[in-house]
Order: C-alpha cells, then sequence, then structure tokens
C-alpha cells in the first residue's frame, strides 16, 4: 500500500481517536527522507488530512493551535511541490483565526509566533507584501506579551513592517506601531530601510508590490503551472516559466512585469 492510500486508511479508521490518527499520520510522514521528493509530497496529502480531521471529526473541540500549525505545515507542502497559490488562503486564513486571538498563554503565544514565520518565511517572493505586512504586525503583538520578549524577533518583525510599508506605500498596519518601532529601531535605522527598503541581493519589479500584482498573481502561477504541464520545475526552466508568466500578466490583465533577468542583467540564472 501506498503512501496516500496508508494515509487515508489512517484517516478514516473511526475507531481510533483523533489525537491517535494525527499521531499516526505525523509518524508516517517523518519516517521518510527529509527533503526528499517523497516527503514533500506525502506531506501535501498527510496535512491534508489531518486538516480534514481536524475540521470534521474534531470541530468542536479542536485546539487552534493545532489546526493552525496544520495550515502552516500544509502550506509549506504546497509551496515545495511548487502550488504556492494554494498556500496563500492557509495564510490568510490563519491571518483571520489569530485576528481577534488575545492570551497571555506562553505555550500559546509560543505557538503563534512560530505559525506566522512559517507562513512568511512561505510568503516570501509570493507577491503578497500587504498579507505578510498584517501577519508581522500580529508577531510583533504576540512576541511582545510574552513573559521573556525576543528582542531579535521584535526587530526583525518590525524591520519588515517597515520596509514593506515602504515598497508597497501602503502603513495600514504598520502606522499604529511607528511610534514604538522608531523607539525599538532608532530613528537612524528607520531612515535606512526606507531609504533602501529592498532585502536580498537581487532586484525585483516594483509592480510586484503593487495591489493589481498581488490581486492576480495566484492566478497567474496556477495558470503557468497549467501550461507547464504541471511538472517539477527543474534547472534551466527559470526562462521558459518567466516568459509565460510576463505573457500572462500582459495579455490578461494589461500588468507589464519585468523578470529577474531583466532586473537583474548582470547576474547568471538557471
Amino acid at each position: 500500500m501506498d503512501n496516500h492510500n496508508k494515509i487515508k486508511a489512517i484517516a478514516n479508521n473511526t475507531n481510533k481517536s483523533v489525537n491517535e490518527r494525527v499521531g499516526e499520520i505525523v509518524a508516517l510522514h517523518q519516517s521518510l527522507e527529509p527533503y526528499s521528493e517523497e516527503s514533500f509530497q506525502t506531506g501535501v496529502i498527510a496535512y491534508e488530512s489531518i486538516r480534514e480531521i481536524l475540521l470534521k471529526d474534531n470541530y468542536e473541540n479542536c485546539h487552534m493551535g493545532d489546526l493552525l500549525m496544520c495550515n502552516a505545515l500544509l502550506a509549506e507542502s504546497y509551496y515545495r511541490t511548487q502550488r504556492s497559490w494554494l498556500a496563500t488562503p492557509l495564510a490568510q486564513e490563519s491571518y483571520d483565526m489569530m485576528l481577534g486571538v488575545d492570551t497571555d498563554d506562553e505555550e500559546s503565544l509560543k505557538t503563534l509566533t512560530a505559525v506566522i514565520d512559517r507562513l512568511c518565511d512561505i510568503l516570501k517572493g509570493s507577491g503578497h507584501p500587504r498579507l505578510k505586512m498584517k501577519l508581522y504586525a500580529l508577531q510583533y503583538g504576540y512576541e511582545k506579551k510574552r513573559s521573556e520578549p525576543n528582542e531579535d524577533a521584535l526587530k526583525d518583525a518590525a524591520e519588515q513592517l517597515v520596509s514593506l510599508a515602504t515598497l508597497t506605500a501602503c502603513d495600514t498596519w504598520y502606522a499604529p506601531l511607528k511610534e514604538e518601532i522608531t523607539a525599538l529601531l532608532g530613528e537612524e535605522n528607520v531612515r535606512e530601510i526606507e531609504q533602501n527598503p529592498y532585502t536580498g541581493h537581487l532586484k525585483k519589479d516594483p509592480i510586484e508590490y503593487s495591489e493589481e500584482y498581488e490581486a492576480v498573481i495566484d492566478k497567474v502561477e496556477k495558470e503557468v503551472s497549467d501550461r507547464m504541464g504541471n511538472q517539477a520545475y527543474a534547472m534551466g526552466m527559470c526562462f521558459e516559466i518567466w516568459s509565460i508568466k510576463q505573457a500572462i500578466l500582459a495579455e490578461q490583465y494589461n500588468i507589464e512585469w519585468k523578470t529577474p533577468s531583466q532586473m537583474n542583467p548582470r547576474v547568471m540564472f538557471d
């Protein structure tokens, strides 16, 4: 029996408790070679099944932290199998779930900040800067409430908020925190980030930080994958992928997007 069918059999075994089924599925997934294609593909089935169990069989008593972490792990699995457009709704759902949470419980705060860390890491380069800003604003607030806040984590969230607010020209989530972020980072550091808000070594087309791009990018990424035959992306394919993406954005959405190679002509890509 392959892993897919093994997981489905475990999930459908209602003679076992929710915790037993979830534990067996997680154990099966963790038994695979880490970072292998088998592990990535099985992760999708594993965490889709766990999510279904939590929402269907244990909805009334589902611990929100379990569902949030499941969302983050499933989003990671989608990202690793090159289906980033499926990760975005999970990140948005998780944000909506966390938005009204007001807790001082240390374990809950630890889970919330960890979930946001994972989700924001997945969203890097995804074309969803506003969703990232919302999540970082929550993370900043949760980290502050911990009994011993991690100053590095606070500063990282603060720096991300300054950078993204500058790049998007949108301070909806940054403005309420601006005064204390300035006090935390220092006026000079804030000015430096505002003057050079880009992270990483590669330049990006500024259109990627616009609302119009953010509104359509998941549809575009899915169509690119469909046109590529849903094959796993490999070395040497980036130029074809970018060309298709550029054409879809221009023809269907009237968005003129410059590819990474166009933005970084002196960089060798493969």
